[in-house]
């Protein structure tokens, strides 16, 4: 089972001595961050690739997916005065700071990129994808983790590189802010592949945990996000996003990488949650009529996933009768599978305060901050 290091309250109280008596813990396990201007990375970029991405930008295209964000909910609150600000990435962290971490009292929110620097992952050019993912995380640790004790990070990496993502890994892999990495889920192989490996060697050196986030799909070297070629809008792309996670999280569990790699934590970001029950029953079926075929998978498919995976509530799958959810709940292992995620600043994203509310207090402990807390090995900032 996963196991943790320190107390929930232990971590709240560090961090936000201040906070109110009795007021529930909780960590943010999906807050994207980015650069407003490609030259914010310039700094850290060696001059061949400094000139590179000056003249010809991050590349990697994969605009169809995210085109869903400008005119949401919450978007005109949120930056009414800054139109250079976008929602799919925040890149002013006063902003953050005020909207979310005091306006919505997070104790610990999780860094994790976004649309800025996932398309790295999609480039032919795998040195200099490498190189723009170590420049966004000395970014990251210089501009966002000096400037409030409650951040945590993801670390970056390209996909494609894996000897190059293990050396960013072990660049950073104990850095006391990096509780993970983040892998975009566009990409031409399932991640249970061992040509993937080497990435998990190092997270498991490190303790880190393995973050999933949709990204990349249909992009730069990935084939077409769905078996049927490109959405034409961005509510069909949103549709089609459990299936993202659905290959990889079979390929984790059918390519034996549990088995390999016992220690191994997997978050699966901004996916939803209501597929996921009858996606574990299938699994469990298939497994028990073709386990032949895959020998070394020794346990249940949903004993593998609720030891190794997590899944973030963002976007918040409810039936639309509230008595339902307690169903669903229990399905979800009485929520042991699930972390809070506001996906801030998407024009989505959910304030705790308004999520999962007719949950059990113990329910929703375990969701808002027990889960995350053991997934991320999450402890006090030194």
């Amino acid at each position: 089972m996963i196991e943790a290091r320190d107390s929930v309250e232990t971590v709240a109280e560090e961090l936000t001595p201040n906070r109110q008596p009795n007021r529930l813990a909780v960590v943010d396990t999906d807050v994207h961050h980015g650069f407003r201007e490609r030259g914010d990375l310039f700094p850290y970029l060696p001059k061949f690739y400094r000139e590179r991405l000056a003249d010809y930008g991050l590349g990697g295209g994969g605009g169809y997916a995210y085109n869903g964000g400008k005119k949401g909910r919450r978007v005109d609150a949120l930056y009414p005065d800054d139109p250079a600000d976008n929602t799919t990435s925040a890149v002013n962290v006063e902003k953050v700071r005020a909207q979310l971490l005091d306006g919505c009292g997070i104790d610990v929110a999780i860094l994790s990129g976004g649309a800025t620097i996932y398309p790295a992952s999609t480039l032919t050019d795998v040195d200099y994808a490498s190189a723009l993912c170590a420049a966004f995380n000395d970014f990251t640790v210089e501009r966002w983790m000096s400037a409030d004790d409650r951040f945590r990070f993801l670390i970056q990496i390209c996909t494609q590189d894996p000897e190059g993502a293990a050396k960013e890994i072990d660049r950073l892999g104990e850095h006391p802010g990096a509780v993970g990495i983040v892998m975009p889920c566009g990409s031409p192989h399932p991640y249970g592949q061992r040509f993937y490996h080497p990435i998990y060697e190092a997270c498991a050196r490190h303790d880190l945990a393995v973050a999933l986030h949709f990204g990349g799909e249909g992009s730069g070297i990935n084939p077409p996000p769905t078996s049927s070629g490109y959405p034409s809008y961005y509510s069909e792309a949103r549709q089609a996003r459990p299936a993202y996670y659905q290959v990889h999280l079979a390929s984790f569990i059918f390519e034996g990488v549990f088995e390999k790699f016992p220690t191994l934590r997997v978050a699966m970001l901004e996916a939803g949650f209501a597929w996921i029950p009858p996606y574990l029953w299938k699994m469990d079926a298939d497994w028990k009529g073709l386990r032949y075929q895959t020998p070394w998978v020794k346990r249940a498919p949903s004993e593998y996933v609720c030891e190794h995976v997590r899944f973030a509530t963002q976007p918040v799958d409810e039936p639309p009768h509230a008595e339902d959810i307690s169903k669903l709940m229990e399905w979800l292992d009485d929520g042991r599978l699930l972390m809070f995620a506001s996906d801030h600043p998407h024009w989505d994203w959910d304030d705790p305060a308004e999520v999962l509310t007719v949950l059990p207090e113990e329910i929703r402990r375990r969701i808002f901050v027990e889960n995350a807390r053991e997934t991320f090995r999450l402890a006090p900032a030194r």
